[in-house]
């Protein structure tokens, strides 16, 4: 009799469970077709952003930033690793980290400072990268925050005492539906595909120094990208989020249809069972 009972809490268990994954599948299905809603307009401010600078900077060959193009005379990197609020994700974070990993050794001798981007990441880099300089944090990483931490970033970057040689970004994005992939994205030194962008037919009226405006537009197109980035990671995040969910109602209702079928087993041998001692005593 304990082993039916047993098997009962156990059958209530995976009941309980299979509610909660299939809870969650439906969550982070609804949160990606939020997104997939946005990714059209934000698509299009990053095009808009990136051809503008792209034709005015081609106006200006001669301009220089030093933050947004450094000199090759110093090799202070900047890393910045985005993962995921929250777990439930899959191999999401792992796949990321362990390319993140194995991206960093081949930068073994240079100094690194790091922004880390969601609770997982913090808690990966804490753990597994203690002499890495983390000089800024973010674990609170949602759709309503990507906007502000992209201009935090943007900022830091833009007024660092001493330019960065190099930027470098780690994050997953959305290959399709069912994939996501680690990806290594360089912000600094800056790079526009201003090849593919013809120059204007006519030139501009510059209201203000040529050098202020190709600054001033080089850190909104920073800035933009970092939101873009950000934005994938969000939408891949929850993409391989519904998948693992998906999986895990199906071995949960698999489980269950199994467990049901041996308490039935069970249950069924031990009435035979019992039968059979009472028509033996009579």
């Amino acid at each position: 009799m304990s082993e039916l009972v047993q098997m009962r809490q156990r059958i209530k268990a995976i009941e309980t469970i299979q509610k909660i994954t299939h809870a969650m599948r439906l969550i982070a299905m609804s949160a990606h077709s939020r997104l997939k809603r946005k990714e059209t307009v934000l698509t299009h401010y990053i095009d808009t952003v990136n051809i503008l600078f792209s034709k005015v900077s081609r106006l200006q060959q001669d301009w220089h930033n030093p933050i947004m193009n450094p000199k090759n005379n110093h090799t202070k990197i900047l890393v910045i690793l985005v993962g995921s609020q929250k777990g439930l994700c899959g191999t999401f974070n792992t796949n990321l980290f362990a390319y993140f990993t194995q991206q960093m050794a081949r930068h073994a001798e240079s100094t690194f400072d790091s922004i880390t981007i969601g609770k997982k990441a913090i808690d990966f880099l804490n753990r597994n990268h203690p002499h890495v300089q983390v000089i800024n944090e973010h674990n609170n990483f949602n759709t309503r925050t990507i906007f502000a931490i992209a201009q935090s970033i943007a900022d830091l970057i833009t007024h660092a005492s001493t330019p960065y040689s190099s930027v470098i970004m780690f994050s997953n994005e959305l290959k399709s539906f069912f994939i996501q992939k680690p990806a290594r994205t360089n912000l600094i030194p800056l790079i526009t595909s201003s090849s593919n962008v013809a120059a204007p037919a006519e030139g501009y009226i510059w209201e203000h120094e040529p050098q202020l405006v190709l600054d001033t537009l080089a850190h909104h197109y920073l800035e933009a990208h970092i939101q873009h980035l950000l934005f994938n990671s969000l939408y891949a995040e929850q993409a391989a989020r519904f998948l693992s969910m998906d999986n895990a109602t199906r071995n949960a209702i698999s489980l269950l249809d199994n467990s049901k079928m041996m308490y039935n087993k069970l249950r069924q041998a031990k009435i035979t069972k019992e039968l059979t001692e009472l028509t033996g005593s009579m």
